[in-house]
């Protein structure tokens, strides 16, 4: 019984919870060994046996409560159940019930207790371990999850839909082999689903396989010809394999089958992206926000998505509404940051820039964009420091040291700008304002001959149909498709 909407990261923040207390004991106290008689008769008498006519009421009340809870008829549900728990206080089932309307009302900690109290009670009961495997993974407790899923896979280890759910959790934690021998293991007790092998696939393809990835995507799409994760991953695998005409094609059949499923809007968007289909991803994207609104990284990738078009305005505020959702992301950060310093807002650039290397996951690019606007505010001398932390976290990085020789070439330390910008154009010959720089350079050191050779080459640069890779044009590191 699904007690609520699993969401497709494993990470994210739960929604905000109504806490209604400790909840209910998971179970009652051992008794003493030394019970006196007189104790064991009030316990009998408090519990006596059911008569067969209330046995069954109790079955009718439960059958009734579930569908009251499927039909959303929330409160009369909960009344049935509490006749029942009066007449029946250790029903498994109605506990398990009980906790899957409380999971409704966002009562997750009472909700744990009663999954947890009806397992005590029947440890094979399937409905409650799957309830509460959702509720961990709701909690952000995936380890939780996965040791529930595996317990009914204990007890019932051809339930589908646990093999599916322990599957897709191993592959969202980067487990890939261990996704595969869940599949692996199901396989021995029947057919794999379109569900359980489009799994297979994304595991395949994670680790590189992209051949046997696509047999299994073809395999799903064999058993289920619309399933979208199937035919977003050949769209995948054809990405991979540098064909965008193919993974195009194959964008516009699922564009047709994901409905409303704001995961696969977010995948879909996410290759639509990839595959320079900026329109397509953002259309995309604003469907899967009107869906699930409180998802930061839906408007996260939609900044990103605007970037490319590029619009800084939109793409500013959708950084701002993914860190209003999700305050310390590092990247959103980065981003905005990035966005503001390509509009000239300097200052609050500068200090989105900053709380992202405060959270220890400054990437170069972050130490870079600060030395852009050291660099245009005249603080040269921090700006040499920020290019050179930049190129320490990542040697290759060719725009930092562009801009580093640039800096010495304003401070007029030849040496070194000379070894920067050479650097920078070897690891990055197609940077015109490198060449540009350097021709002013040779220049200055009296060199005519290598100064004209440079300056005839950002010509060419210029006159060429491929885009310059110039260092002022650097975005950060783009998204990558799933």
């Amino acid at each position: 019984m699904v007690i609520a909407r699993v969401r497709y990261l494993c990470r994210r923040t739960p929604p905000e919870l109504s806490e209604g207390g400790d909840g209910y004991c998971c179970a009652p106290k051992a008794l003493s060994p030394i019970v006196s008689l007189t104790v064991v008769i009030a316990l009998i008498l408090l519990n006596p046996p059911l008569t067969p006519a209330q046995a069954t009421s109790v079955a009718d009340r439960i059958e009734r409560a579930a569908t009251l809870i499927r039909d959303n008829r929330i409160e009369e549900a909960e009344r049935e159940l509490t006749r029942v728990l009066k007449v029946r206080p250790n029903e498994a089932t109605a506990l398990n019930m009980v906790g899957t309307i409380r999971a409704k009302q966002g009562r997750l900690n009472e909700a744990e207790a009663l999954f947890t109290r009806a397992i005590s009670i029947d440890n094979r009961l399937v409905g409650a371990r799957m309830n509460l495997a959702y509720l961990y993974l709701l909690k952000g407790a995936p380890e939780k999850t996965a040791l529930q899923l595996k317990e009914v896979l204990r007890f019932n280890p051809n339930n589908a839909d646990a093999s599916y759910r322990l599957a897709w959790l191993m592959l969202s934690q980067g487990r890939y082999d261990e996704c595969i021998r869940v599949i692996d293991l199901a396989k021995q007790y029947g057919p794999a689903s379109a569900p359980l092998l489009a799994v297979l696939g994304d595991a395949l393809l994670k680790k590189g396989d992209v051949d046997n990835a696509e047999r299994s995507y073809l395999l799903a799409l064999g058993e289920q010809g619309n399933n979208a994760d199937a035919i977003l991953g050949l769209a995948l695998v054809a990405h991979s394999r540098g064909n965008l005409n193919e993974a195009v094609l194959y964008l516009g059949r699922a564009k047709s089958v994901i409905a409303d499923s704001p995961d696969l809007l977010f995948k879909f968007a996410q290759l639509a992206l990839s595959s320079e289909l900026a329109g397509e991803a953002i259309l995309a994207l604003k469907r899967a926000i009107e869906l699930r609104s409180d998802e930061p990284s839906y408007h996260f990738a939609l900044g990103v998505t605007w970037l490319e078009k590029p619009d800084l305005q939109e793409a500013e505020q959708a950084f701002r509404q993914s860190l209003k959702l999700r305050a310390d992301d590092a990247q959103a950060q980065m981003y905005l940051g990035y966005t503001l310093l390509k509009q000239k807002k300097y200052p609050e650039a500068r200090s989105w820039l900053e709380k992202s290397i405060r959270n220890n996951s400054a990437t170069p690019e972050t130490f870079y964009y600060l030395g852009m606007i050291a660099q245009e505010q005249g603080e040269d001398e921090r700006a040499v420091g920020l290019f050179e932390k930049a190129i320490q976290l990542s040697p290759p990085f060719a725009h930092a040291h562009i801009a580093l020789g640039s800096t010495y070439l304003k401070m007029k330390n030849y040496p070194r700008a000379r070894q920067e910008i050479e650097t920078g154009v070897k690891l990055n010959p197609d940077d015109s304002k490198a060449h540009y720089n350097l021709a002013l350079l040779y220049t200055r050191l009296g060199d005519p001959h290598r100064a004209q050779e440079e300056m005839q080459i950002v010509e060419k640069l210029k006159g060429s149909s491929v885009k310059a890779k110039d260092a002022d044009m650097l975005t950060p590191p783009p998204l990558r498709p799933r």
